[in-house]
């Protein structure tokens, strides 16, 4: 019994010591080019490249695509008595051609390190090559790949998409910013919400058009500008919504996480400036005959938080709710003009359809054919009900 003892407890001892010994296939970091950000603009072959193709490093392909690939560079501190630390933390490589999945086994002609897809946090697409390309195709290989996560946000450029991940912040990776710019959607009502990869499946199996948020670029800095709008039926790129129509949605939508409403006196010029706390909205779809009609009713609290208007003594009700309608109107003006916006453009992105097929599913059914033509026919009417909380420390605006 007790030399059976033993052989157990050695036997368990042997197990143990198997698994404390580690991953014994694993590759250090520092070996390996982890890819942060991709951007894809139309097809242009560098002078790199074309010296690289007559000497030798042509194969056959279209110049559909220029990818360009960052990739994080590995730390290297200061060691005793050595240099300090890089200031830059990656590096570009482009590559062009007509397969993504090619373009970055070719990129791996040009350095000793395998690219890898696990840490990718932000895909950039141009607007030129959506026009010529659909999202589907642009984004198969994205899709399918085990190394890439779902979660990598998407993001549109009406500009070069390459040159957003250019160096803009000393020390800082552009695909980081960006991914990490919408955390300041408490702060803004002209942004929507992020859209990862795992967001716009849905809307391309169905055919439903859907938006990305916008980057521009200018030769400093970055910014979210807007939305571009991509059409269901084609998936393509067919117009941009610009922030204040950005704004409108999202007040539409019941989408707003902060930021302000602004309203300007046209007498005066001076302006009341109310600070979002929360915004909620229903869409109520009706259908009378053969006619379809929409109301969106939406809901806001928040506080006046700048008022350019001197002596306006906010303690009095009536000057209280006559600052309350100023400002409903103003946000359904502003719904308004991004509801125009998208039946010029032929594009539903605001939830109207799915409304309709949860609260009338059989007329659903029938107009889901070519909604996106459909809807933009389809009259919508707005009201809002806006409750200011608070007016700050003081009671009037300094005189």
């Amino acid at each position: 019994m007790k030399n059976l003892r033993i052989v157990f407890f050695g036997i368990a001892f042997l197990l143990i010591c198997c698994l404390l010994t580690g991953c014994w296939s694993s590759r250090p970091v520092e070996d390996l080019n982890l890819e942060t950000g991709i951007a894809l603009d139309v097809g242009q072959v560098s002078p790199q490249e074309a010296y690289i193709e007559r000497e030798g490093g042509y194969y056959p392909k279209k110049i559909l695509i220029k990818g360009t690939f960052q990739f994080l560079l590995p730390e290297r501190g200061k060691g005793s008595g050595g240099a300090p630390a890089q200031n830059k933390t990656f590096y570009n490589m482009t590559e062009t051609g007509d397969s993504l999945l090619e373009m970055l086994r070719e990129v791996s002609l040009r350095s000793n390190r395998p690219a890898i897809g696990f840490h990718l946090k932000t895909i950039i697409i141009s607007s030129s090559l959506l026009q010529k390309l659909p999202m589907y195709e642009l984004l198969d290989f994205f899709a399918g790949d085990n190394d890439i996560r779902p979660s990598v946000q998407l993001l549109i450029s009406t500009e070069k998409a390459g040159d957003a991940l250019e160096e803009k912040i000393p020390g800082e990776t552009p695909a980081f910013i960006l991914k990490d710019v919408f955390i300041n959607r408490k702060r803004n009502a002209r942004m929507i919400k992020p859209v990862s990869l795992v967001k716009v499946i849905g809307p391309m199996k169905s055919h439903s058009s859907f938006l990305l948020p916008n980057v521009i670029t200018t030769e400093k800095e970055v910014k979210l500008a807007g939305a571009g709008v991509i059409q269901g039926k084609t998936q393509k790129y067919i117009g941009l919504l610009n922030e204040s129509e950005v704004e409108g949605l999202m007040w539409m939508k019941g989408e707003v996480d902060g930021g302000t409403l602004k309203y300007i006196n046209p007498k005066t010029g001076r302006s009341i400036v109310y600070e979002i706390n929360s915004v909620k909205s229903r869409i109520k779809a009706t259908f009378h005959g053969n006619d379809i009609s929409f109301h969106v009713h939406m809901t806001s609290t928040g506080r006046i938080s700048e008022n350019l208007n001197p002596g306006q003594d906010f303690s009095k009700n009536r000057l209280f709710s006559r600052v309350e309608n100023i400002l409903q109107e103003e946000a359904n003006t502003i719904a308004e003009k991004t509801l125009a916006k998208m039946h010029r453009l032929q594009a539903d992105v605001g939830g109207f359809g799915e409304a309709l097929r949860i609260q009338h599913p059989q007329v659903w059914r029938k107009v889901k054919g070519d909604w996106d033509k459909t809807f933009s026919t389809i009259p919508v009417t707005f009201s809002t009900d806006i409750q200011i909380e608070d007016y700050g420390a003081s009671n009037t605006t300094a005189d």
